[in-house]
Order: structure tokens, then C-alpha cells, then sequence
């Protein structure tokens, strides 16, 4: 399977978008609008972890859950390099959400080799996004890099 960072993609929102230097930046800045032109996440591999979350709109309530915990914790998403992006528009024909048969909610973390690390139809507890990249070789370097 090719990995994720190859398919294109449309009608995402960013947050904690790539090179956001500070955990602690506005609502504003967290959420946004990622260019529908937008046709791969080469960008991201081996700089950011990705959590994509896919719903079928944004008053879904567990992408309102989803969304919470995860800006709820933003410290801990910045110092793991996560970008989170989310898809609430499934008739716009997101080319990733087609290539991964998504339909209703779905919540994925891709690791920055491009690798799917986990995927669930429900949101993910931030206290376990973070444990599994935590157990990562990679995430481990990072921390004995600090």
C-alpha cells in the first residue's frame, strides 16, 4: 500500500498547522482552511505526525469530541510535532477520504514515515495518541534528544 503522504486531498482544516511555533496560539490560527489544490502530505513526512479525522460535518459529535481533546492539549501536541486535519465535508470529494473508503466519522494517525499507526471509527483519547507516538523509536530519539 502506498502510503498516505502521496494521495491528494480537499477540503481539509489544519490545526496545529506545520511550523506553528507556539502550543499556545489562537483558535484562529489552529483551525485552518488547507487550499483545495492541496495534492499530497509529502510536506509532512519525517517533519510531522499526522491525525486525520473524518466526519460528515462539523456539528458530528465526535468530531466535536475529537476536535476538543485534542486542542485541550495543545503543549503536548506541539512537543510531538502532531498537524491535525480534518475533513467535515465528505461531499467534496476528498481524494483521501475516497482512497480510504471513509464514510461517517474515522480518526487516523500517520506516523512521519507516512505509515498508518492507528485507525479507529471513533475519536482517539489524547492519552493514547500520545502513548503509542511516545512508544515510537523515533518519538523516543526526539525525547533523548531534548
Amino acid at each position: 500500500m502506498k502510503p498516505i503522504w502521496m494521495t491528494g486531498l480537499s477540503a481539509l482544516l489544519v490545526c496545529a498547522p506545520m511550523g506553528l511555533s507556539s502550543a499556545s496560539a489562537s483558535a484562529s490560527r489552529e483551525l485552518q482552511t488547507l487550499p483545495a489544490d492541496q495534492s499530497d502530505l509529502a510536506p509532512y513526512r519525517w517533519d510531522r505526525r499526522v491525525v486525520l479525522i473524518f466526519a460528515n460535518s462539523e456539528a458530528d459529535p465526535q468530531f466535536r469530541a475529537a476536535r476538543k481533546m485534542v486542542t485541550a492539549q495543545a503543549d503536548g501536541v506541539a512537543e510531538r510535532d502532531i498537524t491535525v486535519l480534518a475533513d467535515t465535508a465528505p461531499n467534496a470529494g476528498g481524494a483521501l477520504r475516497d482512497k480510504l473508503g471513509v464514510d461517517g466519522f474515522r480518526m487516523l494517525l500517520i506516523g512521519k514515515d507516512g505509515g498508518v499507526k492507528m485507525d479507529r471509527a471513533e475519536p482517539i483519547p489524547v492519552e493514547t495518541l500520545f502513548a503509542t507516538i511516545d512508544a515510537m523509536p523515533m518519538r523516543q530519539r526526539e525525547m533523548r534528544d531534548d
